[in-house]
C-alpha cells in the first residue's frame, strides 16, 4: 500500500477547508439567516480546489462525477499508478461500511468502485454474493463513474478525515476490499500538523511561534491491518 504522497498532501490541503472558510462567502452571496446548502457549498469549494491543484498534470486527473440531479463528487485519478482516490468524512465512511455489511448490494458510488479492489479474504466477509444482475449493474456504474478511465484503474483508495468544531483533527487513507471491509489503513494526521505549520510560516514569516506539542493531534505514521 503506497498511495501517491502528492495526492495525499493535496487531499489534506483541500479537506482542511470547512464551513468556517466558506460561510463568509455564503452569507454574502446566498443568505446570512438560512444556511441550507452550506454543506454542499463546502464540497463544491473543495471540488474546485482539488481541480485547481492539478490544472495541466498529465499524471493526475480529476473526474467530476454527477450523481443524480443535485450531487457531484470529484475522484482523483493517478494515471501512472492506475489508482483512484476518493475524499470523504470519516463518519460517512463508517456509516457506509456498516450499510455494505448489512445489505450487501448498494447503489452508492463507493460500493460500485470497490469492485476494482481485492476480494474479501474470509467467508465471514463474503456473506453476500451478488447475483448476475447486481454484478452487471455494479460494473456498469463503475465504468460510468470512471468515464474515459474505465478499464484503466486497478485500485481505489478512500482518504477520510475527522472534524471537531469545523477543524480537521485527523485523517487516514484506506484500502478496502470489494465488500467495504478495511484491508489496511495509514494514519496521515501528521500531514495535518505539517499543513498547520506551513500556514503559520506563511503568515508569520521565517520565525513562526512554535505550538505546544500537547495541542497537536497524533502525528505518528501508523499502518493497520484488518
Amino acid at each position: 500500500m503506497k498511495p501517491n504522497p502528492t495526492i495525499l498532501h493535496a487531499a489534506v490541503n483541500v479537506m482542511s477547508t470547512t464551513a468556517r472558510d466558506v460561510r463568509p462567502d455564503f452569507d454574502a452571496s446566498i443568505a446570512s439567516v438560512n444556511h441550507n446548502g452550506l454543506s454542499q457549498a463546502v464540497w463544491a469549494r473543495r471540488g474546485q480546489q482539488i481541480t485547481d491543484k492539478f490544472p495541466e498534470d498529465d499524471n493526475i486527473k480529476i473526474r467530476h462525477v454527477q450523481r443524480g440531479g443535485f450531487w457531484q463528487f470529484e475522484a482523483v485519478v493517478d494515471v501512472q499508478q492506475r489508482e483512484v482516490f476518493l475524499l470523504m468524512m470519516h463518519d460517512n465512511l463508517k456509516a457506509l461500511q456498516k450499510r455494505f455489511k448489512a445489505n450487501g448490494y448498494c447503489h452508492h458510488y463507493l460500493f460500485s468502485l470497490l469492485r476494482l479492489n481485492p476480494e474479501a479474504k474470509s467467508e465471514q466477509q463474503s456473506l453476500f454474493q451478488l447475483d448476475e444482475d447486481e454484478e452487471a449493474a455494479r460494473e456498469k456504474d463503475c465504468d460510468n463513474i470512471l468515464g474515459e478511465f474505465a478499464g484503466e484503474i486497478d485500485r481505489v483508495y478512500v482518504v477520510a478525515f475527522d472534524y471537531a468544531e469545523s477543524l480537521p483533527t485527523g485523517g487516514a487513507v484506506y484500502l478496502l476490499d470489494q465488500n467495504g471491509s478495511t484491508i489496511e489503513s495509514i494514519d496521515i494526521s501528521d500531514m495535518l500538523v505539517d499543513q498547520e505549520e506551513t500556514t503559520e510560516e506563511d503568515s508569520l514569516g521565517t520565525d513562526p511561534v512554535k505550538r505546544p506539542s500537547e495541542s497537536t493531534p497524533l502525528v505518528k505514521l501508523k499502518i493497520k491491518k484488518a
